[in-house]
């Protein structure tokens, strides 16, 4: 090689190209990059990112009374943990309370009772003599139909009928069959509001009790509450439908157990 001589330019082939500072937002070759705004700086995404959290509610926020908990000291914390604790506690005192003021306020002659308060009062009557002349008669009401409704209009439907049903029963006054004509007449008015109570035994059964006469057919009693019972139709889903309705009634011994009364006549009520 001769010295001193000049040398040629070196070319660069047109396929390479000069690596530049990569831009943010922007791919190697100076393009913008996918999924991402030209010429966007990560200072502008973060601070997006920021406005858009300060515009979310700050519903997560752990609070105690409302206030957020950094926000107090811990003790302070700790104090207020336990008023929440005590304040939930007499909530729930409070809300047994209310229940159990709804089933007193659900006495005798004023509304049916729930299957266990029915069997707790009617032991608590038998346990007391009937009025002079008349002993204690237990009625069950029995709705056979209730399970068709219940399956073809549904379990709403089932109920507001049963409702009905009850509705009809506290609204009927004991008769009595007058032995010298065998017609029913209506009973003295001492004995107009003779159901002591009523209530709900489980399923589609109504039960009530009364105090008849001893010289009385009970199964007179029976006819004539069915007969009322079914003397128009019902409603069910904007149709007037007639029921089936079995009803029985038994004269119940002083002393004897809820249970076996009911378990009696309802023996009866399934026998006949």
């Amino acid at each position: 090689m001769r010295t001193g001589a000049p040398m040629p330019d070196i070319t660069q082939p047109d396929t390479v190209r000069t690596v530049e500072r990569r831009l943010e937002g922007r791919s190697q070759g100076g393009a913008p990059g996918h999924g991402a705004a030209p010429e966007q700086p990560a200072k502008k995404v973060v601070a997006n990112y920021e406005e858009a959290a300060k515009s979310k509610p700050a519903d997560d926020r752990i609070t105690i009374l409302g206030i957020p908990v950094e926000q107090i000291t811990p003790a302070t914390r700790a104090a207020l943990g336990g008023l929440v604790a005590e304040i939930n506690f007499l909530r729930g005192v409070v809300n047994r309370h209310e229940k159990a003021v709804g089933r007193k306020a659900d006495t005798p002659n004023t509304g049916f009772l729930e299957p266990e308060m029915f069997v707790k009062a009617l032991g608590g009557m038998l346990a007391q003599p009937a009025a002079p002349g008349t002993t204690w008669t237990l009625l069950l009401v029995h709705v056979p139909t209730y399970e068709d409704i219940r399956r073809s209009s549904g379990l709403l439907a089932a109920n507001g009928v049963l409702a009905d049903v009850a509705q009809r029963l506290k609204d009927f006054r004991p008769a009595a069959i007058d032995p010298a004509t065998g017609t029913v007449v209506e009973m003295a008015a001492a004995m107009a509001n003779a159901f002591a109570i009523l209530g709900y035994v489980g399923g589609s059964n109504l039960a009530a009790l009364t105090a008849f006469p001893l010289d009385q057919d009970p199964a007179a009693l029976a006819r004539a509450l069915r007969a009322h019972l079914t003397a128009r139709g019902y409603l069910v889903s904007g149709i007037d439908m007639a029921l089936v309705i079995k009803v029985a009634a038994a004269p119940v011994g002083p002393g004897e157990s809820a249970t076996l009364a009911l378990g009696r006549v309802d023996h009866l009520l399934r026998t006949n």
